[in-house]
């Protein structure tokens, strides 16, 4: 059976430093390595590409990853925080590969930013700094080992992801400083952390479409392992 390619959205120094003085494309290696372990091809998609049409002839899926903070134009908000890192290119890009991604129903697991991202293009908004909007005890934007857990996260029974989970809760790892404020239409919340924060959010009318605020590239739990698994698994031609 062939092995899935599956499109691994990158991240993008947009003014160089560090790496390169010049602009530059990377991310974690943890994203490749769990679409490897789970039997997929990863395969880098940099967001200064002009055109994701071009990628759906030959990927099977499309892992949208985390980064900074989308553009508050692309909820129709202006500039509230201080604390926002905006990624001009990516806010063009990522939901414009996401977008083609739905378009010709590849499935899709978007993850922090990209789950961010996906709620946007529902036409949903974000909480531009969510400690500024909603006082909770629970550490969203956690400053520990990034594999280790944070919080527990109540998943929505008869969702996608409770189906493939099989947990009612689940613990998972936290680093964000940003939320879901007004879930997008169509959107279905799947998990939901007891602070009353959206967590994970699908759209039921695809074979895979869900997104998730923590990163299960990390593999804090079996959870996250099973969801890449199901993820890799749905982009599979049979």
């Amino acid at each position: 059976m062939k092995k899935p390619v599956i499109g691994v959205i990158l991240d993008f120094q947009e003014e160089g430093g560090g790496f390169s003085s010049y602009p530059w494309h990377a991310l974690r290696s943890n994203y490749f390595d769990k679409i490897r372990d789970a039997g997929g091809i990863p395969f880098g998609i940099p967001c200064t590409y002009p055109n994701p049409e071009d990628y759906m002839s030959f990927l099977d899926g499309v892992l949208a990853t985390g980064g900074n903070d989308y553009d508050p134009v692309t909820y129709n908000e202006t500039l509230l925080s201080d604390h926002v890192r905006i990624m001009r290119q990516r806010s063009i890009s990522d939901l414009a590969m996401i977008r083609a991604t739905l378009k010709h129903k590849k499935p899709l697991l978007a993850i922090c930013a990209g789950f961010q991202a996906l709620n946007i293009i529902y036409g949903g908004t974000l909480h531009q700094h969510l400690v500024d909007d909603i006082k909770t005890e629970i550490e969203h934007k956690a400053t520990c080992d990034p594999s280790k857990p944070v919080h527990p996260v109540a998943l929505t029974p008869g969702t996608h992801l409770h189906q493939i989970l099989h947990h009612d809760e689940i613990m998972v790892n936290s680093f964000h400083h940003q939320a879901l404020k007004k879930v997008g239409h169509g959107l279905v919340v799947n998990a939901m952390s007891l602070d009353g924060v959206v967590e994970g959010v699908e759209d039921p009318q695809y074979k895979f479409c869900i997104g998730v605020q923590w990163h299960p590239e990390y593999g804090v739990t079996e959870s996250d392992t099973q969801l890449f698994e199901a993820f890799v698994k749905s982009c599979i031609h049979e």
